[in-house]
């Protein structure tokens, strides 16, 4: 079956993440990301950054989503 939306499925793979990233040294100028989500379609991209965005707030985390048909410039900006 299909899990139903709100079931959890998003949270399932993204606070352990978190957690992996959290128990890292702090990132130096330079490094690259620590963590990294590919999803199939642009909207689902979307969607799993919103909802990561709710918990990565309160523990210092910044989440940027990157995906095609958007502009190249502002989205390497925001991952700096």
């Amino acid at each position: 079956g299909i899990a139903k939306t709100g079931s959890g499925k998003t949270l399932a793979f993204v606070l352990p993440m978190m957690r992996h990233i959290k128990d890292q040294p702090e990132l130096e100028q330079g490094d690259g990301m620590i963590g990294l989500i590919m999803a199939p379609t642009r909207e689902l991209v979307q969607q799993i950054a919103k909802e990561a965005k709710h918990f990565a707030k309160p523990l210092g985390l910044t989440v940027v989503p990157v995906y095609g048909g958007s502009g190249v410039a502002q989205q390497i900006s925001l991952l700096k």
